[in-house]
């Protein structure tokens, strides 16, 4: 398991990390959104962790701006108020979940076991399913169409590449796959 947290309070952070770790958690620290926005890519993390309140843009701005990215990973916002308003603006900005400071680790845990457990968007399913196969640029793009379910022909139209290299990059993708037809391919990346 992978996260990405983003806090602006140091001892929040270093805290939260050692009980992470102490789990098996990696986990990356972020002090602010900029830096995440940095090196945020779909399937990256398993789950964000972010703090409402951040310097510069805020929790749900980042969310946002992340989900106009087409970053899917689910994530969990902290707030430290009790506020509909907050609870409003975060859930539309495409949180998974709100939890409310103070919060216990046991918590904490529980909550990003839950949004690991069941993600909220088939993009998440598809970020998660492709980015264990170490795919290329190009072979994910093709990977996407072909979930899309897509002819071979139409992922040609759509990428502006000739369809006998498109025949090719599915190839390539069936391999890292293990997989021998779209069927099985649809059914490694939506298991039922």
């Amino acid at each position: 398991m992978k996260l990405a947290y983003v806090e602006d309070d140091v001892d929040a952070r270093t805290i939260f990390n050692r009980k992470l770790a102490q789990e098996g958690v990696a986990c990356d620290l972020f002090e602010a959104a900029e830096p995440l926005l940095k090196v945020a890519a779909p399937g990256r993390y398993d789950a964000l962790i972010i703090d409402i309140r951040l310097p510069g843009r805020s929790g749900v701005e980042l969310l946002k701006e992340l989900r106009r990215r087409d970053i899917f990973t689910p994530a969990i916002i902290i707030t430290a108020f009790n506020s509909a308003t907050y609870a409003r603006e975060a859930l539309n900005s495409g949180a998974n979940y709100l939890l409310e400071k103070p919060f216990s680790f046991e918590s904490l845990l529980r909550v990003i076991r839950k949004v690991i457990a069941s993600p909220q968007s088939l993009q998440e399913c598809v970020d998660r399913g492709l980015a264990v196969l170490g795919l290329t640029g190009r072979e994910g793009d093709v990977a996407r169409l072909l979930l899309k379910g897509l002819s071979n022909a139409e992922i040609a139209s759509a990428t502006r590449i000739g369809e006998k290299t498109v025949k090719q990059y599915v190839t390539q993708v069936f391999q890292k796959a293990h997989v021998k037809s779209r069927a099985e391919f649809f059914s490694l990346i939506f298991p039922t």
